[in-house]
Order: C-alpha cells, then structure tokens, then sequence
C-alpha cells in the first residue's frame, strides 16, 4: 500500500502532466478556433484552458490533502479534496454558463478547415489518453478529486466530438450547427459539475457510503472467530476513503486484553480486505449485551439497569471487609469484574502459598458467602494460584 507521501506525488505528476497538455491544447484550439471563425472550436479551447485552472486547484487540494492529521484537524486533511472538488464544479458551471451565452451573442461566420478539424481530433485523442491515465492513478491511491478531473478530461474529449460535428456541419453549409455545437459543449460541462458538486456535497454531509460495500465490510468482520454479528456499523467518505465505527461481540468471559486483542484484529483484517477503509474504529460488546439497547435513559429519566451496577471503585469499597479479612493471601491486582446478563460477578484469586490453611474449599465458601452478602451479583467465584 503506497504511503501518504508517494499518493501526493503520483497525484501531483499526474495533475502536471495534465496541466501542460491542457495549456498547449487550450491554445492551439482557440488560435485556430479564431482563424477559422469557428465559436465552437474557441470554447472547446476555453474548456480546455479551465481544466487548466482546475489542474491548478487540483494539485494545490492534492499537496495539502494527506497530510498527517494535527490538533486542528484530528481525522486529516482529507476533505480539502472533496471542498476543492466541489470548487472545480462550481468553476466549471461558470465555464458552461459563459459558453452558453457567447453562442447566441456573437456574429462569427465559422469556417471549416483542415487545420481546425485536425486540432479537434488531436484534442479527442490526447484527452481520452489523459482521462485513463489520470482515472487509473485516482483510482490506484484512491483519490476521487483526481478521478474527477479525469472525467473533467473525459468531457473535453466529448465535447470536442460535439465540435466535430459542428464544423462538418458547416462544411456542407450548416453555419447553426457551430451554435449547437457550442451549447452541446456547455451542456456537456454543466452535466459534470452538477454530479461533482451533488457527490461532493454529498460526503461533506456525512452520508453513508455505498450500502454494499459497509455490508462487505461486515461480512469481513463476522468471518472471524470469537468475532460475532458486527452491529451498528457507521460510516463517513472522506476523499474517497472510509472512516468506521463498528460495534462486534466477543465471548462473554473475554478479558479486556483479549477484547483490544479481537478490535486490533477486525480493524487490521477489514483494511486489509478493503483498502478504502482508511480508519476503523472498534467498539467491544459481550455476546449478551448490545450497547445500543442498553444506554439509553427509561422514561423516568434514570440510568439503564445495566449501568445501575457499581463501577470497580465502589465493589472494591463494598469489599474492604472481605479483602481486610483475607489480604494475606488475596491477589487485589487479579480481582475481575464481569458484567453479563445485566447482573455482576465478582471473580477473586487467591493464593494458595500464602493461605493460613491448606482446607481451600472451607476458605472458598466462608469468601463467598461474604460476597453473596453483598446487595448485587451472582455467580461469584474464588481460585487459587499455587507459586512454584
């Protein structure tokens, strides 16, 4: 997987190859376009020239974009790309609008000529070739501001189609069809920025990714062992990639050492199988408890029954006569809580060496009836360690 450094540099030599084509382009086109009297195949070289000012904002979006994430901005630098695409597609809205209007002002008798319709085709076949080249490295780094400027190529190569057309039109007497082809050009811009800024806006909204592709990652999740029903997964674009919340269950008696161990697991397992997921973020529940039903207030107002259960603070307050009466040979540092079924259990350990009695059975029982008095859990338990 390429790092954050070399995904800059392949999105900045693919913007600046882009960048120069689009310039020599531009103004070829238009330095023909005038000598031929040609609308369409001026525009067709403003479009190209506005790619290279979106090249501009492209490669500056790309520079900052993956910066390590600061204080400021502690998910990265990601959604400059999507602010910065949504800018290209408002540039390019004025672009169209301005095509649109210079068709039906302007009093230009179009020509059709050797040298225009050659610089068209040329244009047809370079930015076909941009459109791959620029599409596949967006696509390799995951970049969708890059594979958007790569369909913004696309589109010149499209409308240079159009501005075929108009100047073979012309050619067999059709001097309205540079007009049309002029439109075709705006309309042709205007559709692309409309779906970039809809996109765009779209994930600096928050929206969900594609259904499919969270219901892949859950299916990645649930295929490991001790690893059961992923739930409550919540997930937000960011420039294409996708940052994760995920709730999984593990064994009910798994330690927390063991549940970081599973959350580690899911979160390296799932980027591993989808490289768009950026960050995952694991939240462990028991396979008896599922956070989400059970943190909500009641109508009362009052805490859950499950967070109603003291915290290890107050169970080990409430066990001070216990430990007072045993910590000779009670292991306070092993002393585990386990919160199942909405009651607790209390699991002690004590060590055998130590004991003022070999009878561990009789101490066992005197331990847990101090516990069974307490006002909450069940199930309580005591082992015994023997050092070597």
């Amino acid at each position: 997987m390429a790092t954050a450094q070399q995904e800059t540099q392949l999105a900045q030599r693919v913007t600046v190859i882009g960048a120069i084509w689009d310039a020599l382009l531009g103004i070829l086109k238009i330095i023909v376009g005038y000598l031929s009297q040609s609308q369409a195949l001026i525009a067709d070289g403003i479009h190209s020239l506005s790619d290279l000012v979106t090249d501009v904002f492209v490669y500056i979006a790309s520079s900052n974009a993956r910066q390590a994430p600061d204080k400021n901005h502690p998910y990265g630098h990601l959604r400059f790309e999507t602010l910065t695409t949504v800018i290209l597609g408002v540039v390019l809205i004025v672009v169209a609008s301005g095509i649109a209007f210079e068709a039906f002002n302007n009093d230009l008798t179009p020509t059709a000529t050797w040298y225009g319709i050659g610089a068209v085709l040329l244009t047809i076949a370079v930015k076909e070739a941009i459109f791959h080249y620029t599409k596949h490295a967006g696509e390799k780094i995951g970049s969708r501001l890059l594979v958007a400027n790569a369909w913004h190529s696309r589109s010149d190569a499209l409308s240079s189609v159009a501005v075929l057309a108009g100047l073979i039109g012309v050619y067999f007497g059709y001097a309205w069809a540079d007009k049309v082809a002029s439109v075709v050009v705006a309309l042709f811009i205007g559709k692309i920025a409309v779906e970039m800024i809809w996109e765009n806006l779209a994930e600096l909204v928050d929206t969900s990714p594609d259904p499919k592709v969270i219901e892949q990652i859950k299916t990645t999740a649930d295929s490991l062992k001790d690893v059961m029903a992923p739930h409550d997964v919540r997930a937000r674009s960011m420039a294409g990639k996708i940052f994760l919340d995920m709730h999984i269950h593990v064994p009910a008696h798994a330690t927390v050492s063991e549940g970081h161990y599973l959350s580690d697991l899911v979160s390296y397992t799932v980027q591993k199988a989808h490289p768009q997921v950026k960050d995952v973020m694991v939240h462990v529940d028991t396979n008896d408890h599922i956070q989400s039903d059970t943190l909500g207030e009641d109508r009362e107002g009052q805490r859950p029954p499950a967070l109603k259960l003291p915290a290890r603070h107050q169970v080990l307050a409430d066990l001070g006569f216990i430990l007072r009466a045993h910590s000779a040979y009670i292991d306070f540092d092993l002393i585990q809580l386990h919160y199942i079924n909405k009651t607790l259990s209390i699991y002690l350990t004590a060590n055998a060496n130590k004991a003022p009695s070999d009878n561990f059975s009789q101490l066992s029982q005197a331990i847990l009836m101090d516990l069974n008095s307490l006002p909450y859990g069940q199930d309580h338990r005591v082992f015994w360690s023997f050092d070597e």
